[in-house]
């Protein structure tokens, strides 16, 4: 096992303006899977391990991890080209409880990748058109969730704006909502709105 995060911090929203999309930020824990010298590897904040090494690292997975990669590893491995990464949202761990009626995944992609020899992620990229090519059938599986669509604007949106747009999106959808992430030119920044489980003011902490 190799003990390393993996996926890089994501900076908050600033709010200073052009064009976005923006997509709903899951309350879960990061998880990337990736394949590398025809091997399948998981990335669980600060370690990395081979899929063959699953028994022993059992007692630090996230709950339900274990069985979800039992019942589909053999088609990770099998449908992942080599040196590509997918990275996601594991549900589940958060504050925030999903019900099953909208989120029938355990996993949900928000990116694409690619991985060095040191064990790096490159290439990133968070448009959705473009995650079905990790994989060798160009179609992603049926295990995997895609993290929901919000909104396309033709400018980057204020504060203001994203609070507007947070609201209504609350409404539609009917529950608490963390807040978003705000994709500009495959640069990501977060709207945060739900801190611990409870409702408070978006700011930009700078991390």
């Amino acid at each position: 096992m190799i003990k390393k995060e993996i996926y890089p911090k994501t900076k908050r929203v600033s709010c200073k303006g052009d064009k976005v999309y923006i997509t709903e930020k899951l309350d879960g824990s990061n998880l990337v899977i990736f394949k590398k010298d025809d091997e399948l590897y998981v990335a669980q904040r600060k370690n990395i391990f081979k899929i063959s090494e699953l028994e022993e690292v059992k007692g630090i997975l996230y709950k339900g991890l274990y069985q979800w990669l039992v019942d589909n590893k053999d088609v990770l491995a099998n449908e992942l080209h080599n040196n590509s990464a997918i990275c996601g949202e594991w549900l589940g761990m958060g504050c925030l409880k999903y019900t099953i009626d909208e989120f029938d995944k355990k996993w949900y992609m928000f990116a694409k990748a690619n991985i060095d020899d040191e064990f790096n992620l490159y290439n990133l990229n968070y448009d959705h058109s473009l995650f079905i090519y990790p994989f060798i059938s160009q179609t992603v599986p049926n295990f995997i969730g895609i993290v929901p669509e919000v909104a396309e604007l033709n400018v980057l949106p204020t504060k203001e704006h994203l609070d507007s747009i947070y609201e209504k999106y609350c409404n539609k959808v009917n529950r608490n909502v963390e807040g978003f992430v705000v994709n500009y030119k495959n640069i990501i920044t977060k709207y945060v709105r739900m801190k611990n489980g409870k409702l408070q003011e978006h700011f930009d902490r700078g991390e």
